[in-house]
């Protein structure tokens, strides 16, 4: 059984690039979180949740630039000018700064009931469902390892979360040891 390529329409490549720049928009989504009334103190809530905004937003950037490189090499078919090491150090950056940031909200909301942190947690998971948008956009058109961008924990939650990341990364590995 060898893991089938889906050919990728024009539409297929722009609904996938805005896959990827929607991560940007969640993250402003985030950002508005600091203008909500019911947060106490929006300097504190904004110090918060800067670090992830921004590297939401860097990495975004990244993902999209290598992107446009991956459609174009599949395109003309011809050689790989995208750099996966780049795809799977910004997707590494996101995953980790998500990790992080939950850590550190669990440990707010634990001390002082912070609102902010009810109001940033459905958010940062329409976050990390893009992300995991983005990681199988990524995975299909050049096999990304996703060993390299999270922990065991992380990668079993998202075999749970995402039955077609889960079939990929069957797909996979049936390939390469057939």
């Amino acid at each position: 059984m060898s893991t089938q390529q889906k050919e990728y329409s024009m539409d297929d490549y722009k609904a996938a690039y805005n896959d990827i720049t929607g991560l940007c928009d969640a993250a402003e989504e985030l950002l508005s979180t600091v203008e909500n009334p019911a947060v106490k103190d929006p300097q504190a809530h904004l110090d918060m949740i800067e670090p992830l905004i921004n590297e939401i937003a860097d990495a975004s950037d990244v993902l999209a630039e290598e992107f446009l490189l991956v459609a174009e090499s599949k395109k003309n078919r011809s050689a790989n000018k995208f750099s996966k090491k780049r795809i799977e150090a910004a997707l590494r950056r996101i995953t980790s700064t998500i990790s992080e940031y939950q850590d550190n909200a669990k440990n707010i909301a634990k001390k002082s009931g912070n609102i902010a942190v009810a109001l940033t947690t459905p958010i940062i998971k329409k976050i990390q469902l893009q992300l995991d948008k983005v990681i199988a956009i990524f995975l299909e058109l050049c096999q990304i390892s996703l060993q390299s961008i999270m922990s065991k924990a992380e990668l079993d939650a998202l075999r749970s979360r995402d039955s077609r990341i889960a079939l990929m990364m069957h797909q996979f590995s049936v390939s390469q040891h057939s």
